[in-house]
């Protein structure tokens, strides 16, 4: 493994967490909350830039892929979708417990363009193929995470309990 790329990963978050806590966690009355919450949410894009970008393998050609419409499922192609679901669902979790006012629709355009920039991304620096399917994944996998938000606080306001202020 490449030692700069940890370099690369710690440097993000910090950047990332400093950042928030200039626009959002210095102004709120519920700092220590903020700033856990604030350091989670850098971890895990922390992890994704690990996994989507910093460790890849360049490869000889760029190519689009566009859906695939075959008839046939591999045991790798549903791994791919699981774990492009799984890795967009802590967006839509955190992104409401950092952000106040979050909806759907923002979480929405949050996924897509994140997602966006990570095949561009690839397909530029030729780490990855552009694939259109990881797009849709992605932003399903973050409609997920914000309806586990969602469900959770619902619950938790049937027994007069706030999940986040």
């Amino acid at each position: 493994m490449n030692i700069w790329n940890e370099w690369i990963e710690i440097i993000f978050s910090f950047i990332f967490f400093i950042g928030y806590y200039y626009f959002v966690i210095r102004k709120e009355e519920y700092r220590i909350k903020y700033c856990v919450i604030g350091i989670l949410y850098s971890i895990y894009l922390a992890g994704m830039l690990h996994f989507t970008l910093l460790h890849r393998v360049i490869l000889d050609t760029r190519q689009i892929k566009f859906f695939s419409l075959n008839t046939g499922v591999s045991i790798y192609d549903m791994s791919e979708t699981f774990y492009n679901i799984l890795l967009f669902i802590p967006m839509g979790f955190l992104t409401p417990l950092c952000f106040k006012n979050i909806r759907l629709k923002r979480i929405l355009f949050q996924c897509l363009c994140i997602s966006f920039g990570i095949e561009i991304i690839q397909l530029v620096f030729q780490i990855g193929f552009f694939d259109i399917n990881d797009l849709v994944n992605n932003v399903l996998g973050g409609i997920i995470g914000y309806l586990l938000f969602t469900l959770i606080e619902k619950e938790l306001k049937k027994y007069g309990k706030v999940l986040w202020n």
